[in-house]
């Protein structure tokens, strides 16, 4: 969870909440529990605040949270779309997140529709233990015979086939992850977003307690928007995506030092890959 940061210091109370307006602004979607580590204040105090500029119109309130979108916009898009779009990029990537495996691995495979094809090529010699939110993941993994896996339980959420919530963040705490393969809805200068709060909530928690953050990302990301703010590159280690990445971003991402790990995905079958280090 994040720790009070001097950058969220502030001289009154009516300057904490504009701070605390213009932060959950910028993030999309944030919990109380969030806010009032960031603030250095108690929850209730946190909680009156919100209730101050949600009654001024400026922020939307949610259980356990609160945020800058629309009831409509924090829902996200459907598991089953997203499925089926760029699904050979997809299956590229997720051909060359595999192997980034080690044997005996203690790994995080996120919800979306990336991790989850990589899950279903992990090989039966790995004896790696996955830890995921996913149901998807769970159901592809439920009878594989070289893991052990961990499922975060919490409420399911039919839009995302993900679970999330304060039993889920519970069980994050208590972890520590060798690898986590992220996914992200949209991407851009500002880091990784994804379509809806509960969901970076927990992305947020799972980078938190990893050594190492693998992005999971086709290029098109680059032009897709999405509210909710996850990380900044900062956070990211390595980004697999595919060969048409667009120069104006791969030379974005090397100004945060991000490595780029790139497939060739024009032709779904040719995995043949191309490494670059930024």
């Amino acid at each position: 969870m994040p720790e009070t940061d001097t950058s969220f210091a502030y001289a009154s109370a009516s300057e904490r909440r504009e701070r605390l307006a213009q932060f959950v602004t910028g993030q999309g979607y944030c919990t109380i529990l969030e806010l009032a580590q960031l603030f250095g204040v108690s929850e209730m105090t946190i909680r009156r605040d919100v209730g101050r500029l949600v009654g001024e119109g400026r922020l939307r309130s949610f259980h356990g949270g609160v945020g800058s979108l629309v009831p409509t916009d924090i829902l996200g898009v459907d598991y089953t779309a997203r499925h089926h779009s760029h699904a050979d990029a997809k299956r590229a990537i997720a051909a060359r997140a595999v192997r980034m495996v080690r044997p005996g691995a203690v790994i995080a495979i996120d919800a979306g529709t990336t991790p989850a094809g990589l899950a279903g090529l992990l090989g039966p010699e790995l004896r790696a233990q996955i830890i995921t939110p996913s149901l998807p993941v769970v159901s592809t993994l439920a009878t594989h015979p070289g893991v052990e896996v961990t499922c975060l339980g919490g409420i399911l959420h039919s839009e995302s086939l993900s679970f999330s919530g304060p039993s889920t963040l519970a069980a994050i705490s208590n972890l520590h992850v060798e690898t986590l393969f992220l996914a992200a809805s949209g991407l851009g200068e500002r880091g990784a977003f994804c379509g809806n709060g509960f969901d970076a909530i927990t992305k947020r928690a799972l980078i938190d307690v990893s050594d190492n953050v693998v992005l999971l990302a086709d290029s098109s990301k680059f032009t897709t928007s999405s509210m909710v703010r996850v990380c900044g590159w900062d956070a990211i280690d390595v980004l697999v995506t595919d060969d048409a990445l667009r120069r104006e971003d791969e030379e974005m991402l090397a100004h945060y030092e991000v490595t780029i790990e790139k497939t060739r995905s024009a032709h779904p079958d040719n995995l043949e890959l191309e490494g670059s280090a930024s």
